[in-house]
């Protein structure tokens, strides 16, 4: 059984969430606040665990999510949904949705190229986009796919973002 600190998951939170960018330990360390030297503890930690792979480029080295461990899969799923905020929306009449990420009054919904959702929340921007575009908006680092990612709550649908991450990683 993997217990985590505080302070691991929110590494693991930042690496699934900022999958597109090249993370150092220094970067994750000033984006948190952290000490680069607690970041390198639990990168190591984390890396002994299979969670997260080290690349070695040049002279830098660049820490990611293991995408190819369950383990890893299933805590990227559980920080996307974990939330300290409150929200309280109806999504009952989006559940034919594969994936909803809600994030500052915009609500994203993941659809298969089949299904048309033709629904309104008050003050609440809908944007609609079937999985393909998704993979395609992150792939081109489309600034407000990436910040719906990045700051979103993940309201259902957390094994498919997953599996939209891992489709979009092979493009980086």
């Amino acid at each position: 059984m993997i217990s985590l600190s505080d302070n691991e998951f929110s590494v693991i939170s930042f690496l699934v969430r900022n999958f597109t960018e090249k993370l150092t330990i220094r970067s994750i360390a000033q984006k948190l606040n952290f000490s680069p030297a607690g970041v390198f503890n639990i990168l190591k930690k984390l890396e002994k665990q299979n969670i997260v792979t080290g690349e070695k480029l040049g002279t830098g080295l660049f820490y990611s999510i293991n995408f190819e461990n369950r383990i890893a899969q299933h805590l990227a799923s559980i920080v996307l949904v974990y939330n300290d905020e409150k929200i309280s929306l109806d999504i009952s009449q989006f559940r034919q949705a594969k994936a909803a990420v809600f994030s500052n009054k915009t609500l994203l919904l993941i659809t298969d190229s089949m299904t048309s959702l033709d629904a309104s929340i008050p003050n609440v921007t809908i944007i609609s986009k079937t999985e393909d575009e998704f993979v395609s908006m992150l792939r081109k680092k489309d600034a407000e796919a990436l910040q719906v990612l990045k700051k979103g709550i993940v309201l259902f649908g957390e094994d498919n973002l997953v599996e939209i991450i891992k489709k979009c990683i092979t493009g980086f």
